[in-house]
């Protein structure tokens, strides 16, 4: 998304700057696509068809922004720093004219060369190495939970397999402690919804979200971590000298973000695939998967 009056045509090249009249400016179409409405969540696909369809830049009338829809355009913004920045926030809000409702993220909301700094400590604690370390643990888990629920006659897709899942393997990678926890999926929830417009989803997350966001704040302290986790990894970049203390809980804020968002609700999209082309896994389809489109 962009603020009007943004110059999206020399970024996008030449599709985006194309119109009906030679010199003239870019014909951009106008939409009353809203896809911050619970109406939009519900079957986004007809919407996301629309906006493709519609040009390689539109209009959203009913919140006064730019929007791009296609892979290249996505591509060309979310590779041109210089142009459209993160650090000014990557939903609706600008930070330059409103206040962050929480410090702004270390990764999500910074451009080069802060970003790079960041993502190099990020990529140090997540490198591959470290992945295949705890690749069969979450492997093993994951085959346990489809065990567990293959035994009921029925189950509730997202809170007992989408939710429950990643909560049972995901904070442990973290270094969190057992207590508190469900205090997680509220504050990843206010973290998602924030990143729209004021409305009732937007206002209503971020109006319940102190003790949520003081459990986070809590658990991203070093002595709250547990040895070995991702947590402790970040705040161990400290002592190298490539973050400072100041910043070491707020990157662990952002990958605690960013995972729970990411393992939820790519498995919240799977089962949802599952349920709307059951016959879609075929025979050479992982076992975990094709085991989780019987459930």
């Amino acid at each position: 998304m962009s603020a009007p009056g943004s110059s999206l045509g020399p970024a996008l090249g030449p599709a985006a700057s194309a119109s009906g009249a030679v010199g003239g400016p870019p014909a951009i179409p106008h939409l009353d696509v809203d896809p911050f409405a619970i109406e939009f969540f519900e079957d986004p696909y007809p919407a996301q068809q629309e906006l493709r369809e519609a040009g390689p830049v539109v209009f959203l009338d009913k919140w006064g922004v730019y929007g791009v829809a296609r892979y290249a355009e996505v591509h060309a913004v979310l590779n041109d720093p210089a142009t459209f920045c993160s650090s000014r926030g990557v939903g609706l809000s600008d930070f330059k004219k409103e206040k962050p409702w929480r410090p702004p993220s270390l990764i999500l909301e910074a451009d080069p060369p802060a970003h790079t700094r960041t993502r190099t400590v990020l990529s140090k604690v997540l490198s591959p190495a470290v992945m295949k370390q705890i690749r069969d643990r979450f492997t093993a888990a994951a085959e346990a939970k489809l065990d567990e629920l293959l035994q009921r006659r029925h189950i509730d897709a997202i809170a007992d397999l989408a939710e429950a899942y990643p909560l049972s393997v995901f904070p442990d990678a973290m270094g969190l402690k057992a207590e508190g926890r469900e205090h997680l999926l509220p504050y990843a929830s206010v973290v998602f919804n924030a990143f729209g417009p004021p409305n009732e989803l937007r206002q209503t997350a971020i109006e319940r979200s102190a003790p949520h966001q003081a459990y986070v704040a809590a658990q991203c302290q070093r002595h709250n971590l547990a040895p070995g986790g991702f947590g402790a990894g970040v705040h161990a970049c400290v002592d190298a000298g490539e973050i400072t203390d100041a910043e070491a809980p707020l990157l662990v804020r952002s990958l605690l973000s960013a995972g729970l968002d990411t393992t939820v609700n790519g498995i919240g999209a799977a089962i949802y695939c599952l349920a709307r082309f059951p016959g879609g896994t075929g025979a050479a389809a992982p076992r975990a998967c094709a085991r989780a489109q019987r459930l």
